[in-house]
């Protein structure tokens, strides 16, 4: 029996999605097989829709699993209470075999936010922004078509991954500047980024928003990205690879989704505001 799997995690205390060697650092993907071997009475295998790195969170990220008969009528109930606080299944539904969490994925949307007040920050934002100071909104909506469409993503690519291409399409990307939080002082605006493409390359999002920073900041002019994209090799790209901790993986799509169809107008910007 398949089983697929949605989960919500705070990536904080994990060394990322993917499985380490036995004695390694915690991940996710290890937590959450250990407790479901656990319930199942078998060793399990779990396979994630992507494979997020070291302090990125996700809220809508999908896995599958297979089992040899499906231990708990409330499965996604047994699991959280096993699971730590950090790691919840939101939801778990028998799914045909041919399903696969990662190959039939049609778009993935990831959600990075830059919090551009520099006298402070709050405690309960901190695992969830980059705080970078003020930024030029404008300057950096107007650097975004450069990177949409479809593209050979070398510039925003680090190394350390094994792929047969680089070429990927962004359907759309837009940078928003989210609603002021009324409870507190007066400040300059939280910019909220959300991507949502075909797929992604190592650490994309995060070097996008690094690129974007340099132009918020006017390091770069928005016209320079199209000329940092085409030379194809991320030592054209000046930016750093902005920090793990603003990136949240927001929504995986495939056809005929039975899980996105109850909330059909939800939003990865709206959703990734609810961390």
């Amino acid at each position: 029996m398949r089983l697929r799997l949605l989960l919500s995690y705070l990536g904080t205390n994990y060394h990322g999605w993917q499985l380490q060697a036995e004695g390694g650092p915690l991940t996710i993907q290890g937590v959450l097989e250990e407790k479901l071997a656990i319930i199942a009475r078998e060793k399990i295998r779990v396979t994630g829709a992507g494979r997020t790195d070291a302090g990125v969170h996700a809220l809508g990220q999908n896995a599958h699993c297979d089992l040899t008969t499906l231990p708990s009528h409330n499965l996604a109930h047994s699991l959280n209470a096993l699971l730590p606080w950090d790691i919840r299944v939101l939801a778990a539904i028998p799914v045909d075999t041919s399903f696969h969490a990662r190959f039939q994925s049609k778009t993935k949307t990831y959600v990075y936010r830059f919090w551009t007040e520099r006298a402070f920050l709050p405690p309960q934002l901190a695992p969830f922004v980059w705080q970078t100071g003020p930024m030029n909104l404008e300057a950096m909506q107007e650097a975004l078509p450069s990177v949409t469409g479809t593209h050979d993503f070398r510039s925003l690519e680090n190394s350390g991954s094994d792929i047969k291409t680089h070429v990927r399409t962004i359907f759309a990307a837009k940078l928003e500047r989210a609603p002021a939080n009324p409870y507190l002082p007066k400040h300059a605006p939280e910019l909220i980024l959300s991507v949502t493409a075909d797929g992604f390359l190592k650490q994309m999002v995060r070097n996008l928003a690094g690129l974007l920073a340099l132009v918020g900041t006017g390091h770069i002019a928005p016209k320079d990205l199209a000329g940092i994209l085409d030379q194809h090799k991320r030592e054209a790209n000046p930016a750093r690879t902005a920090p793990a901790r603003g990136l949240t993986l927001a929504r995986i799509v495939y056809d005929n989704d039975p899980l996105l169809a109850k909330n059909p107008d939800q939003s990865p910007e709206h959703t990734a505001n609810g961390i």
